[in-house]
């Protein structure tokens, strides 16, 4: 089984769903068995989700160096050509909360370069549907293609915003609210970058600083590969940052480069 292949990427995710679906909306999922990689708290879902990648891959002799938000960095096999970077429970608040919008998020690169990413999917794990990208073979939802939506103009866009645990971000995105049609904060990046791709929603902008590669590292490719432009605030790209260094992010993600610049402009 090929590491580098989108199908295998959907196989581990389907492991995943299988593995947390019986935990959403449960007590027993909130348990706190101490802190992961990332230095957030490791619930119990989602040591159970990373748990169920470390093992698929393991059973299947599959060898890569793995990034996981709990385990960290762990190398799995002989061949280690590739690397596999997952965020396996994106919105893991959503999950323990029984909310319908939670995210598996999986990125296959052959250098330790976030800005270098060849596959990549992510998962709702609620629903099973997926996104999911190849590097210069365009993106899919559902195995459909899909491109970013036409909208220009903040006065037209349906705007995905996170400004939770970052009061210092609500002032930042205020002008941006103000400007835009609609906004909406749903609770897993991944998953909102990738409606992003999908014309779902026009841009997602996440001014925060707290995403980590382990988070963007799939949803990076899938918009790009969707025609959408992806940056971070200063207007820099990700190339050059480690997949197994834990660096933090604000991003900007919009349907084209027009509405990028004026969201752009709008934080400047």
């Amino acid at each position: 089984m090929d590491i580098n292949d989108v199908n295998c990427l959907k196989e581990i995710a389907d492991n995943i769903r299988s593995a947390v679906k019986p935990l959403f909306g449960t007590f027993e999922s909130k348990k706190v068995l101490g802190r992961g990689f990332g230095g957030d708290r490791t619930l119990l879902i989602d040591e159970v989700a990373e748990n169920s990648i470390i093992r698929f891959l393991k059973e299947n002799s599959i060898s890569c160096i793995f990034i996981g938000e709990e385990h960290g960095v762990q190398k799995i096999g002989e061949k280690l050509t590739f690397y596999l970077i997952a965020d396996a429970v994106d919105g893991t608040t959503n999950a323990t909360r029984g909310i319908s919008f939670v995210s598996a998020s999986l990125a296959v690169s052959p250098t330790n370069d976030l800005g270098n990413v060849e596959a990549a999917l992510v998962m709702n794990l609620c629903s099973g549907e997926t996104f999911e990208a190849r590097k210069d073979a365009g993106a899919k939802f559902q195995d459909k293609e899909i491109k970013t939506s036409e909208t220009l103009y903040l006065k037209d866009a349906v705007l995905g915003v996170d400004v939770s645990r970052a009061p210092n971000s609500v002032e930042l995105a205020a002008p941006l609210i103000k400007k835009a049609r609609c906004i909406r904060s749903f609770g897993s990046a991944s998953l909102e970058i990738c409606h992003v791709a999908s014309g779902f929603f026009d841009a997602y902008v996440d001014l925060r600083g707290v995403l980590r590669p382990l988070d963007i590292a799939a949803a990076l490719l899938i918009v790009k590969e969707a025609e959408g432009t992806v940056t971070q605030p200063t207007g820099a790209g990700f190339n050059g940052y480690l997949l197994t260094e834990m660096n933090r992010f604000s991003v900007i993600a919009a349907a084209n480069k027009t509405l990028h610049r004026e969201i752009f402009s709008v934080l400047r």
